[in-house]
């Protein structure tokens, strides 16, 4: 792959004010669309935030284990953590405020009426075929498959934690229950189709998890051209399987990708344990109230807010330009991936032993283990 500018990480001014106001809340599909972002699925909402903050859910006062957590948090800043792009998922309760006056409520109800006739004017859109289009999911080429699939041991090694200061690592959790599955140690993640964050957190979860068992009926897909980073090459789980031996992995496509209308819809229903999980350690910052996507729980021991690095530098890449790039070591974009995929290998390493010893004493993932000061 040739190493263009697209393949160098920038932080655009964009990125930088989301950051800045990355304890402003904000509630609803309507603030989330005015800061830029598309509305709808667990995740469609502001971004730029990420750990720190308050320690609250909801407004009320952070206790017990959630005060713990908050600790573990700032603890984790403190020795320079960054902020990470996130999704916000709309749906939970707003920054609400009490006793609304009339005049409120006048304001609210002209905001109601804008909101209907603009549903009104999409809904006429759709059926005058005047619609964005939707992506065709479609089998990956067997050639990419085997490139993001069966990265060569030598540039997980090389490029080891990534580019310095561009990768966001997950959390270590300490103190809690193990997640298991199946009698396994177990791995849970939510994702949208729309999603960008998503988009570029799949190819270091394809390849990290390649190492440690196979993935089936992967299917192509691109992130919502109407959001941040549209269009963002990538893939779905939605139709794909994984085994390990070592591990149990719930993968779960919980929005799709952008319906005619702009919307994105839940395509898979969660289970009562799953959303315990995100209700307990799905805590972004300010947006605690709703969570974020992408999500990922290495049993319960690490958990991963948002996605590992910037999606800006696959921007105008194609799929194979990216697959075909992860040979080369000194990529910039390969750098993102795979120092992002051997955090989620020491993630995995420990919580299921170490093993394979292959994979877990190699020195890329020993590096990223040292990092977050856990054993792999």
């Amino acid at each position: 792959m040739a190493d263009g500018t697209n393949d160098r990480p920038q932080r655009t001014a964009a990125d930088k004010e989301r950051s800045r106001q990355m304890s402003r809340p904000v509630g609803g599909k309507d603030a989330a669309r005015a800061s830029g972002q598309g509305a709808g699925g667990r995740g469609a909402g502001a971004q730029g935030n990420g750990r720190g903050g308050k320690s609250e859910r909801g407004g009320q006062p952070a206790t017990g284990a959630r005060a713990r957590r908050a600790a573990q948090r700032q603890a984790h800043e403190q020795r320079g953590a960054k902020t990470r792009p996130v999704k916000r998922r709309p749906g939970g309760p707003s920054s609400g405020r009490g006793g609304r006056n009339r005049t409120s409520l006048y304001v609210w109800g002209s905001v109601a009426l804008v909101v209907v006739i603009v549903a009104v004017f999409v809904a006429v859109n759709a059926l005058s075929g005047k619609t964005t289009t939707i992506y065709k999911a479609a089998p990956v080429p067997a050639t990419i498959v085997s490139e993001v699939t069966h990265v060569p041991p030598s540039v997980f090694d090389a490029v080891g934690t990534g580019i310095t200061g561009l990768i966001y690592p997950p959390k270590v959790e300490t103190g809690q229950p193990k997640l298991t599955y199946t009698g396994k140690p177990g791995v849970f993640g939510m994702f949208g189709e729309f999603c960008p964050y998503c988009a570029a957190e799949r190819w270091s979860i394809i390849t990290a998890f390649s190492r440690f068992g196979t993935f089936k009926g992967l299917k192509t897909m691109q992130s919502s051209p109407q959001d941040v980073y549209p269009k963002t090459q990538t893939f779905t789980f939605k139709t794909a399987t994984y085994t390990s031996p070592y591990f149990h992995a719930k993968l779960v496509e919980y929005y799709g990708q952008d319906q005619a209308t702009g919307n994105h819809f839940p395509i898979t229903k969660l289970s009562k344990q799953e959303s315990q999980l995100l209700k307990k350690y799905d805590y972004t910052a300010t947006y605690a109230s709703s969570g974020s996507i992408p999500f990922m729980d290495f049993g319960n021991q690490l958990v991963d807010e948002g996605v590992g690095y910037n999606p800006q530098p696959l921007q105008g890449l194609s799929r194979a330009t990216i697959a075909a790039g992860l040979s080369n070591p000194k990529s910039s974009v390969t750098k993102l991936i795979i120092g992002d995929a051997n955090y989620m290998s020491a993630a995995i390493c420990h919580i299921d032993g170490g093993k394979p010893g292959s994979v877990c004493a190699s020195s890329g993932v020993q590096a990223a283990a040292k990092a977050l000061h856990v054993s792999a």
